[in-house]
C-alpha cells in the first residue's frame, strides 16, 4: 500500500502526510498573498532533500485534499509569451524552449450556481470595498487590453484608468501604483523597447490574468455593458411556452451580430462551431483558443459572472 493510500484509508499520520499538509497551506497562504505556487518553492519548503522524488504523488494527493475540502485545485499558470524582439532572439538561442511555467494558482472547483458573490465574496484584508475595487480595476484593465488587440499602449491604458477615476476615487494610491502593483502579481505584463530610438511601452494580460479572469469574463463584462445580458442561446430562438414575449427578428439579428463581433474581437470560437460541436457530441473547448476550458479556470477569489453560466464545463 502506497503512502497516498495508507492517508486516505485513514492510518497513522506520517512523514507523507505532513508534506501534504504543508503543500496545501503553501497553496492557501500564497493564493491569499496572490503570489505563484512555484515548484521551487515546493521542494524547499514542502519536500526538502530527503522528499525530492515524491512532488508527483504529493501534488496529486494535495489536490484532492484542496478539492474535497476547499473546493478548490492548482491550475498551473500558462509560460510567459517572448513579446519583444530581445526576448524572442534569447528564446532562438535556447534548444528546447520551456513551455510550462512549473508555477500554480488556485482555482474554484465549485459548481456554476454557488459561484455568486454572497459565497465567493471578496477577502476582509484589508477591507471588503479595497478587494472588490482591486478586482474590479484589474478586470477592467484586462478587458480593454483584450478588446484591444491584446496589447495596449501604456499612453492609452492610463487614459481608459483615468475615466474611471483610479488616481482620485480609488483606495489604491495613484494609477503608477496600481499599475505596479498589477504587474508585480502577473495580471498584467509591462514590455518596454526600443525602435528607432524611440522607446515604446506596452501591457498586455499576464499569466494570471488570463487564468483568473480569461476572455470569458471579458466578454461577460461587455455583454452586461451593453445590455445583452448573456451569450445568446438557442432559447432566444424559441417561445417559452408560458406567454413570454419572443423578442423581435431585428432584435435577434442585433444580438446575433454583436455576439459574432465580440467572439471575433477576443478571438474565442465561433457561436456556429461551438453549436456544430455540441450537435456533434464533441468538446466544445477543444482547439477554442481563448476561451478553453474557460468555466473551469476560474481564480478562487472571483465568482463567475451570471452571464457565463454556459461557460462552465
Amino acid at each position: 500500500m502506497s503512502a497516498a493510500e495508507e492517508l486516505e484509508a485513514g492510518g497513522a499520520p506520517t512523514n507523507f502526510d505532513a508534506m501534504v499538509k504543508d503543500m496545501v497551506r503553501l497553496a492557501l497562504s500564497s493564493e491569499y498573498a496572490r503570489v505563484p505556487i512555484r515548484r521551487a518553492d515546493i521542494s524547499n519548503k514542502v519536500l526538502g532533500e530527503r522528499g525530492s522524488k515524491q512532488f508527483k504523488v504529493v501534488f496529486e494527493q494535495a489536490q484532492r485534499e484542496l478539492k474535497r475540502r476547499f473546493g478548490m485545485e492548482m491550475v498551473e499558470l500558462p509560460a510567459r509569451e517572448k513579446l519583444t524582439i530581445t526576448q524572442r532572439r534569447a528564446a532562438q538561442k535556447t534548444e528546447k524552449p520551456s513551455t510550462s511555467s512549473k508555477s500554480w494558482v488556485l482555482s474554484t472547483t465549485l459548481p456554476q450556481a454557488y459561484r455568486i458573490p454572497s459565497i465567493l465574496s471578496p477577502a476582509k484584508a484589508p477591507s471588503s470595498k479595497a478587494e472588490s475595487t482591486y478586482t474590479a480595476l484589474y478586470s477592467f484593465a484586462i478587458a480593454v487590453i483584450s478588446l484591444n488587440g491584446g496589447s495596449l499602449a501604456e499612453q492609452k491604458l492610463e487614459r481608459y484608468l483615468a475615466r474611471m477615476n483610479v488616481d482620485t476615487q480609488t483606495p489604491l494610491g495613484k494609477t503608477d501604483k496600481f499599475l505596479q502593483r498589477v504587474c508585480k502579481e502577473g495580471y498584467l505584463v509591462r514590455t518596454r523597447e526600443v525602435d528607432g530610438g524611440e522607446e515604446i511601452i506596452e501591457y498586455t494580460v499576464g499569466p494570471r490574468g488570463k487564468v483568473e479572469v480569461g476572455s470569458g469574463s471579458v466578454a461577460g463584462l461587455v455583454r452586461e455593458v451593453y445590455g445583452f445580458g448573456q451569450e445568446i442561446g438557442d432559447s432566444d430562438l424559441e417561445d417559452d411556452g408560458e406567454g413570454g414575449i419572443r423578442p423581435t427578428q431585428v432584435e435577434q439579428s442585433v444580438k446575433k451580430d454583436f455576439e459574432m463581433r465580440l467572439r471575433r474581437t477576443l478571438g474565442m470560437q465561433p457561436l456556429r462551431d461551438r453549436r456544430a460541436a455540441d450537435a456533434n457530441g464533441v468538446d466544445a473547448g477543444a482547439g477554442a483558443g481563448a476561451d478553453e476550458n474557460e468555466g473551469r479556470r476560474r481564480s478562487s477569489r472571483r465568482p463567475a459572472a451570471q452571464s457565463e453560466s454556459d461557460e462552465s464545463d
